[in-house]
């Protein structure tokens, strides 16, 4: 009985001994501040982003109202300071923390932002959906005009999965009259008689069907009509 007191309480002591030591060690680290300021003014930066990294492990810190910024108790190392602002940055490197040590960092960031070359690119909607291509064409008024066709049922014809049989048109074998049209939103009955002139988009449907074209059978043709707001 005395033998088994003994180890728990050697035990005890040494479960001890480890909490003091590793909350020792992790109050021994070291400290880093200073102030991020604008090299031209000399004013702080307030909400400037300041980074520590060492050995890839990250520590970010934000500055206050007055510019400064304090990392705390931070493990002993070789740290790169990146401090930044808007589109702003500036780096230290090689900048060496020890235990117990505090040091200071400054660091001279533009608060300015100049405004740089604005590159525009054009969006080319691509005629085919390449996720899915049998399920949805969209021509818009330039890509039509491009196309050697004189009315709007020759446009009918150049859609996947549909034959044209006798001016009847069958969606993946369904019967002809299976096509839906809407023009500008609403449903019209039989085949579209519009010029061609007059169309700003053309998009079909013959796989997968949106739920508000849900009356369909086999497939839905919509078309919108060119407007005012879609001038240039």
């Amino acid at each position: 009985m005395k033998t088994r007191t003994t180890i728990l309480r050697a035990t005890f002591l040494l479960l001890l001994s480890s909490l003091f030591y590793f909350s020792f060690a992790s109050a021994s680290g070291g400290n880093i501040m200073g102030r991020v300021t604008d090299p031209d003014t000399k004013e702080p930066i307030d909400g400037a982003t300041v980074v520590l990294n060492c050995a890839g492990t990250e520590k970010v810190f934000f500055t206050d109202e007055k510019g400064f910024y304090y990392a705390s108790n931070i493990p002993s190392g070789v740290y790169t300071i990146a401090a930044s602002y808007m589109t702003n940055r500036t780096v230290i490197e090689n900048f060496k923390i020890n235990n117990d040590e505090t040091r200071e960092a400054n660091v001279n960031v533009s608060g300015s932002v100049v405004m740089k070359e604005i590159i525009f690119h054009e969006y080319i909607d691509p005629i085919v959906n390449q996720f899915n291509p049998d399920a949805e064409v969209h021509l818009d008024r330039k890509k039509i005009e491009e196309l050697p066709i004189t009315k709007v049922a020759d446009l009918t014809s150049m859609i996947p999965a549909v034959v044209e049989m006798g001016g009847e048109y069958y969606v993946r074998g369904a019967r002809s009259g299976s096509l839906s049209y809407y023009i500008d939103g609403a449903r019209v009955m039989g085949g579209p008689n519009i010029p061609l002139c007059g169309l700003d988009v053309y998009r079909t449907y013959t796989g997968f069907v949106p739920p508000k074209y849900g009356d369909c059978l086999a497939g839905a043709v919509v078309m919108e009509t060119r407007n005012y707001f879609g001038e240039q």
